[in-house]
């Protein structure tokens, strides 16, 4: 009897601890330990997953988790999770145990167990997906090694009796986390910025990208990305590039004094692309620890030209006077838009004649600055992407 209820004194403190960790986030980290303690267990961690983007983060977890089983288990391994994957048959909010959905066997034989889970001390596991909100889930798992015992049915109702507690605090938590109206307009100016935008650790794992960079990594002209990681097409210029983000890195980490760089990322058959590395500080992750990286802008001489439509909203151009505009901020001389738009040379000085006396300017280049630096270059439609911390994709829920 006295052991039942030290366990449910535990259990009160843990509840309280999860309660005052939606005050504190540096808080979160101590939650997965005491969960695992209390459930004699030496593993467990918890997740928050988004449903619709497959965003995936770590919120607490025990510290038998390092960066090497992190970074595998994000490129690779979260495909062929067997407990994440049992556990979305039984629904959310349903507290299972390994017996309830896998055969040890076939765990044995896997190889997530032998390759990933094992060295984790990793096999019986009891938890659970839950809602929070948005399409977010939250996933809890308690482990213990093959030479344990087995999680049984008080252990799932150990489970249920925090669970609601952990859900609710967590709801609680997302709707605080949730980006106020300044941070949203904060993101679309990131995305609709002429310049490429990058977010980098240390070790070159992309944690942020705007819209125009990661078209520039879609090409992979100058840039690209392996294992979620950034390199520099060039031999020389990804060494250079991968030094600076490394002392921009350590500098926003307080180990440096670099106040980063620039340099010259070359493409094959197109202007070269030119980079500003610096310091980048975005505070604290749910462990309380500091997240020290470095900020890339790189700018594209050849960037996309105004919007057409846009420049006959503002300017009142005609659809062909807009194509010529276009056509010119783009870099295209008279002749070169004549023949590619079938049209005599003199018809397109007419349409520059007309296009600069609708924009109140005299010469083409004072035209061509107008245009660049309109807001005709801001109306695409973009996308933002948040990469998980740990540079994996994620996992998808259907």
């Amino acid at each position: 009897m006295s052991g039942n209820c030290d366990r449910c004194e535990r259990v009160l403190a843990l509840i309280g601890s999860i309660y005052d960790a939606v005050g504190d986030e540096k808080l979160w980290a101590d939650i997965s330990p005491a969960i695992a303690a209390i459930c004699d267990a030496p593993s467990a961690q918890l997740q928050l997953r988004d449903v619709r983007t497959g965003f995936v983060g770590r919120v607490s977890m025990t510290k038998n988790y390092d960066a090497k089983s992190i970074a595998s288990y994000a490129s690779y391994y979260w495909q062929y999770d067997p407990w994440v994957n049992g556990g979305r048959k039984f629904g959310l909010s349903t507290v299972l145990a390994n017996k309830d959905f896998i055969d040890e066997a076939d765990l044995i034989n896997s190889e997530i167990y032998q390759e990933y889970a094992r060295p984790l001390g990793i096999f019986y596991l009891v938890g659970a997906l839950f809602p929070i909100g948005d399409g977010e889930v939250g996933a809890i798992g308690i482990h213990r090694p093959r030479n344990a015992s087995a999680f049984d049915e008080p252990d799932k109702a150990l489970v249920s009796s925090f669970l609601p507690h952990l859900q609710r605090a967590l709801q609680i938590r997302h709707q605080l986390l949730t980006p106020t109206i300044e941070e949203q307009a904060g993101r679309e100016a990131l995305d609709r910025t002429a310049t490429a935008m990058l977010v980098i650790g240390r070790d070159g794992h992309i944690l942020l990208a705007n819209r125009n960079a990661e078209k520039l990594i879609r090409e992979a002209d100058a840039i690209h990305s392996v294992g979620n990681r950034l390199a520099a097409t060039g031999r020389g210029a990804n060494s250079r590039l991968s030094g600076l983000i490394r002392d921009a890195a350590d500098t926003a980490a307080g180990r440096g004094c670099s106040a980063g760089g620039m340099l010259v990322l070359e493409r094959s058959d197109r202007l070269p692309l030119t980079a500003l590395v610096a310091p980048f500080r975005p505070g604290q992750d749910g462990f309380g620890v500091s997240l020290p990286a470095a900020i890339l802008f790189i700018r594209d001489p050849e960037a996309q030209s105004p919007a057409r439509d846009a420049l006959q909203a503002l300017f009142g151009l005609t659809p062909a006077e807009a194509r010529v505009a276009s056509a010119l901020a783009d870099g295209q001389s008279l002749q070169e838009i004549a023949t590619s738009v079938n049209v005599t040379l003199n018809t397109v000085r007419t349409q520059v004649k007309s296009i600069l006396a609708k924009t109140d300017t005299i010469r083409q280049s004072q035209l061509v600055g107008l245009l660049l630096r309109s807001v005709a270059v801001m109306t695409v439609v973009n996308r933002r992407t948040m990469l998980t911390r740990d540079g994996g994709p994620g996992l998808p829920y259907p």
